[in-house]
């Protein structure tokens, strides 16, 4: 066979390639699709009011926690900040951040017989339930820049960036996610040490505090951490230059792709251990 034969077939090879990736890429969004209607289902039952939790449950606990820290913040201010307003787009990626990592370790357990289906793969299932979370924290984060657009007359920096940190916070949770899954899926004692290890990291993550503030070696510790990175990334596309920020999207971006790589290789290592 000729090379210039061989390069022809595999030209007209290529298209029915490319046509069976896509045909099997949106088989695998209508399966994520189900799994996540299923999960609403689930965890919701048909209550119209239990579906609305999924929203309601993060604005009030960050409008809670933002009531309080402007109750103790009176007086000491950042200018031209709203405190009320800083805690709440601060802390609504954090309660994100937390609900998919902590959800994670029981994502594999409770849908164990979904594996039966050929088309479901544990990936699925994980992402169908992380999805579900960032949907919420999504809706609910564009409720508070209309909100405060509307009644503040402050609208937001810059939406691109803003919607940038949260979407690099979906895949650095997901990859930990995945992690936390497999490793709960192996063992019970690092189910247990999830939860706590979560919480332990909120002084670390630069959730509640602008790093702006701090002291410039404390700010270049946090700085290790990308997840401080994002804070200050979502900040930036609230508030622009009223509150100087510090993140850097290609650092990020590199333990986004370690966390993912290790997750995957996880769920796969921990695929043969799983009991049906």
């Amino acid at each position: 066979m000729s090379a210039t034969s061989w390069g022809e077939r595999r030209a007209a090879a290529a298209p029915g390639e490319f046509a069976r990736t896509v045909r099997g890429f949106r088989n695998q969004l209508r399966v994520v699709h189900a799994l996540i209607l299923r999960e609403m289902q689930t965890r919701f039952g048909r209550n119209q009011l239990g579906f609305l939790w999924l929203f309601l449950e993060p604005l009030m606990l960050a409008g809670a926690l933002a009531t309080l820290k402007w109750a103790m913040s009176i007086g000491d201010s950042i200018p031209g900040v709203s405190i009320f307003v800083f805690t709440l787009v601060s802390y609504l990626p954090y309660f994100t951040f937390r609900a998919i990592i902590s959800r994670a370790p029981g994502t594999l357990r409770s849908n164990m017989t979904l594996l039966y289906h050929q088309q479901i793969k544990l990936l699925d299932v994980v992402l169908a339930r992380h999805a579900l979370e960032m949907a919420a924290v999504i809706t609910v984060m564009a409720l508070i820049v209309i909100g405060v657009w509307v009644w503040g007359d402050t609208p937001p920096w810059n939406i691109p960036i803003l919607f940038t940190g949260l979407v690099l916070l979906f895949l650095l949770a997901h990859g930990l996610g995945l992690m936390a899954a497999a490793a709960a899926a192996s063992s019970e004692i690092a189910e247990r040490l999830i939860h706590p290890l979560i919480y332990l990291s909120l002084p670390l993550s630069g959730a509640l505090i602008s790093l702006h503030t701090l002291d410039p070696s404390i700010r270049e510790v946090l700085l290790w951490n990308p997840q401080a990175h994002i804070h200050e990334m979502v900040r930036e596309g609230f508030f622009g230059d009223r509150l100087p920020s510090y993140f850097h999207i290609g650092y990020v971006t590199f333990w986004v792709a370690v966390v993912n790589l290790l997750g995957l290789a996880a769920l796969r290592a921990v695929r043969p251990r799983l009991e049906f």
